[in-house]
């Protein structure tokens, strides 16, 4: 792999994490067009790739992953008292992150052979899937619901779109703001609750590739490169979320449904021919 193969992966990442359009999906077709067997085969680059959309995550919301991690502890720390609290927003919102977290780690663990077997044609029909949920959530209506009042089992009911967007060509952006806009989430707390609870789900399927890295199961590649694709991910990342989080106030978020659509029929010729 080269530098240019991996700062256009690194592109390609960053972007599609964030932008309701399916990275893994683009990631896949992207590795085809370049036609690279060990691009294709490397888990360590797909996870230094999903490394740098986390620390976009993190750049952006600093401030609430902080909150959450502080709470989360101080939470241990009451029950461990006996006291527990689980009351105040950010507490709720962490019960809401794990809560949420559940159906993608189970389906994760359980199908992730056969999710990484699935031909390019059905990357085009998850496409199409992804823009109809787009072009439905911006049909709805504001909702009020946030940290402070939406109840836990929404929490899970997002979770099950996450859990779906496994499957490539599934936007997980797309599907648990989606999700979370039919739960009655205001615009604002649907894509907030969206990236953050990438977190844990990105760092799990993170740390399972990493096993097979290191274990010698999966294909390597030269680090630096590597490196740079990360950086670039990272970059690219933090400006796609500043970018969706206006559209999606402007309520323009079918826009990208158009777009699902054209990569959809593309990833299906691409298979095709």
């Amino acid at each position: 792999m080269n530098y240019i193969q991996s700062i256009l992966l690194g592109l390609v990442q960053g972007l599609t994490e964030f932008l309701p359009v399916s990275s893994s999906g683009h990631l896949q077709i992207f590795k085809e067009i370049l036609g690279a067997d060990a691009i294709k085969a490397s888990l360590s680059l797909d996870i230094l790739l999903h490394v740098g959309t986390l620390l976009a995550v993190f750049f952006v919301y600093y401030k609430d992953i902080w909150c959450l991690i502080r709470e989360f502890f101080c939470m241990l720390y009451d029950l461990l008292r006996g006291k527990p609290d689980f009351k105040t927003p950010y507490r709720r919102f962490v019960l809401m992150v794990i809560i949420g977290s559940i159906p993608a780690g189970i389906l994760g663990i359980l199908f992730e052979d056969a999710i990484a077997e699935l031909p390019l044609y059905f990357v085009g029909i998850a496409l199409f899937v992804t823009a109809l949920l787009l072009w439905l959530s911006d049909k709805l209506a504001d909702g009020k619901r946030t940290m402070e009042n939406a109840p836990y089992s929404s929490s899970l009911v997002v979770g099950l779109f996450q859990a779906l967007a496994l499957l490539p060509g599934l936007s997980r952006s797309g599907s648990t703001i989606s999700g979370a806009r039919c739960m009655g989430y205001s615009r604002e707390f649907a894509v907030k609750f969206s990236f953050i609870l990438s977190i844990p789900a990105v760092l799990g399927a993170a740390l399972l590739d990493a096993v097979d890295v290191f274990s010698g199961e999966a294909a390597g590649v030269p680090v630096l490169p590597a490196l740079c694709g990360m950086a670039v991910a990272a970059i690219s990342g933090f400006f796609a979320i500043r970018w969706l989080l206006h559209l999606v106030q402007k309520s323009k978020f079918y826009y990208f449904s158009y777009y699902c659509v054209a990569a959809g029929v593309a990833a299906i010729l691409l298979y095709i021919f």
